[in-house]
């Protein structure tokens, strides 16, 4: 029997700068009412290591700085006592914040820039950097909002960063820099009153313009508030700011370092503003009535709103920083919960929805929001209910939501119910009100519906009945439909989707089908035909001679039901066929009327499953058999109409786009390269043989310019043909409304609207706008309709673009 390992064998040694890493990014995680006494011992330990390891501590604070955001006081504050006793460590870390904050301007690194201001003002709390450096700093991003033209997406941004500094450095710059402080203040409070500083694009407000105040607060608003707030009393002071240099007042160095100035560059197309638009999914109340036993030592009932404010930024600055480990996050979240000793799950699960459901697109997948809710659920008792009345808040403001916001809510809760064996018992009785609405049912009669006078849904059972079987839908991606119907309370279960079964058009036999001209008969031919291994050609010459019958565009049905049939036992025997028979196919799709006629008997043999269209249409797509006029243009048809206010359909749609502008980027890329190399070889050119070379290289730039310029041109297209093809659809639909038609004149038009807004607002820098509206003013489109889709996007592109 081998003898038992050693303590000191079983555990890796841990070297001296892991050590110093750990102590570092470890400090102030726990006891906050005991940073101080924490602090002094951690710069007594590094103090003598600075000598042999300085670079590494410089280097882990500026990690940290970036990575942990709502620390940024312990770390000016350590700096600030190192600094007290080495000034030269002081001088190079504020000549290293000025450098990194200079970087991460011109580099547009936005959440560096926030973590790295915070640092500075830290480091002029900690005097280690001067008020009047610090105030510099704030003044030039407050400047922004003066610039000629500034996007309000721009200026609002920076203003927030200076409100978030000023809250951090508020009691130090009211001492030793009053005037200037009071100027500054001055200026944003002008700005706040006469600007269009709350004017936010009803494009990228969860609720379009039926958003109340209750329901969303911007972020430069709510900072503002506090700032406000702090500013009017004069105390700078909450139980959730930390300022450990104030403890350290009489330790500190009095010989602040002086630093030259930044500048901030000027906006550039590609730039990004985040910002966190809060979402109020609870009452005041909501946490401290879901308190469980074991949050017994927790402050009790709802945080006051300074408080509030304070928490839902940590919250923010740490789902951030961490998107690469939900779970290291989700461990970020409970330390500040425990450091501060707040019931703060309430707020931990609004401000992740509220990034979630960020418009136009979160920050982080979407499975980072979700593995991070499940994390919360599994840690706090109280979680799983409040996750319960988040859901069932939107699923009242359902004929409101927007219509990319309502497929990715239903894709979360799809992908959340399933890690509880897609149990919906929580939902069941909530939802069975809404959805048992009649069609003409006003919303408000029901409880759970704000009751405001303005708020009149459209054929609002529509929209609760609509996101539950997408729900359901999603729920059947994940698993299989015995599994999902299992356990399905009661009102839900005749919204549950039919089996997904693939179904010929001639899968109802009728007299006539047995006859030999019939498509079942003809359908047995090919297939026999193509197991017999018949040449190609004798196949395309019979199916030329044979299949063409009195229907349009009928040997496109015959041979995709009759390859999808055979291939419905999986994907890959799918993948098989189309790879086999791809002769056939390209045959059927030689013109543009061809692959619209494929489009659409694909979606008709898989009419019962969503997930099998999409995933079936981007088989298609990848092996060249469709493209993505043909899907418009089947989506456009009479037949596909039906489903532009399905967002599986338009999941096919987004595929087609980030196809072309991938293809578009390959193509710039290899241009880039193109010309780099033209460029060396023509500073390296020697002689003849060189010319030659030059001039083979000169034409391989040209073909790389052409190919780029093409991309662009399909890319062109394919957006005017979307915007052209729905909006024609939209108004031939309009023209049926004898009493006018409106956007929400009806849950198919709230929908269809709703989704070509989106597919613009996510791809808002690729648009053309102008070039778009001129095509659609060509065309026999409604002036309504194209107000209704257009006047939204013009509004959000002089926004942020």
């Amino acid at each position: 029997m081998a003898s038992k390992r050693r303590r000191d064998e079983e555990e890796p040694q841990v070297g001296i700068e892991q050590r110093l890493v750990n102590l570092i990014v470890r400090v102030g995680d726990k006891h906050i009412a005991n940073i101080a006494s924490h602090l002094r011992g951690l710069s007594a330990a590094l103090i003598d290591d600075l000598a042999g390891h300085r670079q590494l501590i410089i280097d882990t604070v500026f990690d940290c700085v970036r990575a942990l955001q709502p620390k940024a006081p312990v770390y000016g504050a350590l700096v600030g006592l190192l600094n007290a006793r080495d000034p030269r460590f002081g001088t190079d870390v504020a000549h290293k914040a000025q450098r990194e904050l200079q970087n991460a301007l011109d580099d547009h690194a936005p959440l560096s820039i926030r973590g790295l201001c915070r640092f500075v003002v830290e480091l002029m709390n900690a005097r280690v950097v001067t008020p009047s450096y610090a105030l510099d700093v704030l003044e030039s991003f407050a400047a922004v909002r003066l610039e000629p033209d500034v996007l309000p997406a721009r200026a609002l941004w920076f203003l927030t960063l200076v409100a978030d500094a000023i809250v951090l450095g508020g009691s130090e710059f009211s001492l030793r820099e009053a005037t200037r402080l009071d100027e500054l203040l001055g200026a944003i409070r002008l700005f706040q009153e006469t600007s269009i500083s709350s004017n936010t694009p009803t494009l990228l407000l969860p609720y379009g313009s039926e958003t109340k105040p209750d329901h969303l607060t911007e972020h430069f608003e709510t900072l503002w508030q506090l700032v406000s707030d702090f500013w009017q009393d004069g105390s700078w002071r909450s139980p959730l700011l930390l300022s450990p240099s104030r403890a350290f007042a009489d330790e500190l160095a009095e010989k602040p370092v002086a630093l030259d100035s930044i500048s901030v560059p000027l906006h550039t197309l590609g730039c990004t503003y985040p910002s966190l638009r809060r979402l109020r999914l609870f009452n005041d109340s909501a946490g401290s009535k879901q308190r469980s036993a074991t949050d017994a030592e927790s402050k009790v009932g709802p945080l006051p709103l300074g408080e509030r404010i304070l928490l839902e930024e940590y919250v923010w600055m740490l789902v951030n920083s961490f998107s690469e480990s939900h779970k290291d996050c989700a461990k970020q979240l409970m330390a500040l919960r425990e450091a501060y000793n707040i019931d703060g799950v309430a707020t931990f699960i609004e401000v992740i929805m509220s990034m979630l459901l960020l418009l136009p697109a979160p920050r982080n997948a979407l499975t980072y929001y979700a593995c991070l809710l499940l994390d919360l659920s599994k840690v706090f008792p109280s979680a799983p209910h409040l996750l319960e009345t988040a859901v069932n808040k939107l699923f009242s403001l359902l004929p409101y939501l927007d219509a990319e916001l309502t497929s990715r809510f239903a894709d979360w809760l799809a992908l959340h119910v399933s890690h509880f064996s897609f149990n919906f018992a929580p939902f069941g009785a909530s939802w069975a009100q809404l959805l048992s609405l009649p069609a003409d049912a006003n919303g408000d009669s029901n409880e759970m519906v704000p009751a405001t006078a303005t708020l009149i849904p459209p054929a609002a059972d529509s929209a609760y009945r609509r996101f539950t079987r997408q729900v359901l839908d999603k729920c059947m991606r994940l698993s299989y439909h015995e599994r999902v119907v299992r356990e399905l309370p009661a009102p839900l279960v005749p919204l549950m989707p039919p089996l997904p079964k693939g179904a010929t058009a001639w899968a109802q036999v009728q007299a006539e089908d047995t006859e030999p001209g019939s498509l079942a008969a003809k359908s047995a031919t090919l297939l026999n035909r193509l197991r017999s291994k018949t040449e190609p050609r004798d196949v395309l010459e019979w199916l030329d001679s044979h299949s063409i019958g009195k229907e349009p565009f009928e040997v496109q049905l015959l041979v995709i039901h009759t390859l999808l049939d055979a291939g419905s036992k999986s994907i890959s025997h799918l993948e098989k066929l189309l790879d086999k028979f791809d002769w056939l196919l390209n045959h059927i799709t030689s013109d543009a009327a061809g692959r619209v006629s494929v489009a659409s008997a694909v979606a008709s043999y898989w009419a019962t499953s969503s997930q099998m269209v999409s995933l079936v249409m981007s088989k298609m797509l990848m092996h060249g058999f469709v493209d993505g006029a043909a899907v418009i243009g089947w989506l456009c048809s009479s037949d596909g109409r039906p489903r532009l206010a399905m967002s599986s359909s338009w999941e096919v749609v987004y595929l087609i786009i980030d196809k072309a502008l991938a293809s578009q980027r390959a193509a710039s890329e290899e241009l880039r390269i193109a010309e780099q190399r033209y460029a060396e070889r023509g500073r390296d050119a020697m002689d003849d043989d060189d010319d030659d070379m030059a001039s083979v290289s000169e034409q391989r730039v040209a073909a790389k310019r052409e190919e780029l310029a093409r991309e662009r041109r399909d890319k062109k297209a394919l957006f005017a043909n979307i915007y052209v093809g729905v909006c024609t659809v939209l108004s031939e639909h309009a023209r049926t409304h004898a009493g006018g038609w409106r956007p929400n004149t009806d849950e198919w038009s709230r929908l269809c609207v709703g989704h070509v807004r989106a597919v613009g607002r996510r791809y808002l820098p690729e648009l053309s706008l102008s070039g778009i509206e001129m095509v659609i003013e060509g065309s026999d489109v409604e002036p309504v309709v194209q107000e209704a889709i257009f006047e939204g996007l013009r509004s959000l592109h002089a926004w942020q673009v």
